[in-house]
């Protein structure tokens, strides 16, 4: 599952995984903005992404996690003005033991960071 959104993320299931009894783990990671950025206080980032690449290539990390360990994974990713302490990312992994869902979470935000059409563009800083 992958959720490409302007829209605040919550902190609710991504998916509905945990109702399975086969799932033992469910590992959730979620990424917020710091309210400083390269030794500045800011106020907000704003994300832009080519959306449909974006998505595609997500559902691709996704799947290659998928395929690697015995997990099922969902990821939301926010686009445009995410305020500090908001979640810009959102990633879970849900299996039958903690160890794979620990290590495909891993696997699929360093994907995300190395390889998703998703930037950073404006910080806005903070008011004195």
């Amino acid at each position: 599952m992958v959720f490409v959104t302007t829209e605040p993320l919550d902190s609710r299931p991504l998916s509905k995984t945990r109702r399975d009894p086969a799932i033992g783990a469910v590992v959730t990671f979620q990424g917020t903005v710091r309210g400083e950025e390269r030794g500045e206080p800011i106020a907000a980032i704003t994300y832009e992404a080519y959306e449909a690449m974006a998505r595609c290539l997500l559902k691709e990390i996704v799947r290659r996690a998928e395929m690697r360990w015995p997990v099922r994974v969902a990821v939301a990713h926010r686009l445009g003005r995410v305020p500090v302490s908001e979640a810009s990312l959102r990633v879970e992994a849900a299996g039958p033991h903690r160890q794979e869902a620990f290590e495909a979470c891993q696997f699929v935000i360093d994907e995300i960071k190395r390889v998703a059409p998703i930037w950073k563009v404006d910080y806005e800083k903070a008011r004195a």
